[in-house]
């Protein structure tokens, strides 16, 4: 596991120490968020949660780990604190999976606009497949013995937004990932006979960005069709890379795509 940095060797987790002094004198907690590689996979980082500068999750659940920031930052990131509250999933199963487990406190702003705090931790398997999920207030779930932090709201928010706004997580192959599907979202293209881009993202443990086509027949008859296809590019720098990319696909006739580009796991 490694920490990440600003690029100057100060951990990304430092709260301003001003907000500290103040919030310390209130008796609320601090929150600070810093990005975390696990298993030597730098495109692959996560949002770490620290409360008072310690890990609360470290001791009921060692080896569980944060989501990645593409998923729990951003700017509608589900941390930041709605009426009248939501339960958002903040930790997942040390395997990477929430599907297996998570830590999912409601995160509820306080009437009086002066605190947010983190109540009633609970896990749920197979419910979860990321921060949030609509329908998981139709289940129970199981209690995790953890305190309620409560937090100074201007220091909260300023810290979820201070780690929305930081892309040093974002590996060159993870930016080159983002700027391909960019260029090629817009001309929603279809692998026939049905199949439309769903994502991209990094590959996994070869070269090159992975394209998911997919279709997703609506309930109740639930059917999930998918290809994936794996681009590759001799440019480093991310946009030429991605251009390339995107350029080899589209001068490929769509019906030609599994052949050139498929791959198979």
């Amino acid at each position: 596991m490694a920490d990440l940095t600003d690029g100057s060797g100060v951990p990304m987790n430092v709260v301003d120490m001003s907000d500290a002094r103040r919030t310390a004198r209130s008796g609320l907690s601090i929150l600070s968020l810093k990005f975390q590689v696990f298993d030597d996979r730098p495109d692959w980082p996560v949002v770490q949660v620290l409360v008072d500068g310690e890990d609360p999750f470290a001791e009921a659940a060692p080896g569980w780990r944060g989501f990645d920031p593409e998923k729990i930052l951003g700017t509608h990131s589900p941390l930041l604190p709605v009426d009248p509250g939501r339960r958002v999933a903040v930790y997942r199963c040390s395997c990477g999976e929430a599907g297996c487990g998570v830590i999912a406190p409601v995160i509820v702003p306080a009437p009086d606009r002066r605190r947010v705090s983190w109540v009633d931790f609970r896990d749920y398997v197979g419910i979860f497949d990321g921060p949030v999920e609509e329908s998981v207030h139709e289940y129970e779930g199981k209690p995790w013995d953890l305190p309620d932090p409560h937090f100074d709201r201007e220091q909260y928010i300023a810290e979820v937004r201070r780690a929305c706004a930081d892309d040093s997580w974002e590996t060159p192959r993870r930016r080159t990932a983002r700027l391909l599907y960019a260029r090629l979202d817009p001309k929603r293209l279809v692998l026939p006979p049905d199949l439309r881009l769903a994502w991209a993202s990094t590959a996994w443990s070869e070269e090159g960005i992975t394209l998911m086509f997919q279709h997703v027949s609506p309930a109740p008859r639930l059917d999930v069709r998918q290809q994936m296809l794996r681009l590759t590019s001799a440019h480093d720098d991310p946009d030429d890379a991605a251009r390339d990319m995107a350029d080899q696909l589209l001068a490929t006739s769509p019906h030609d795509w599994v052949r050139t580009f498929g791959w198979q796991a």
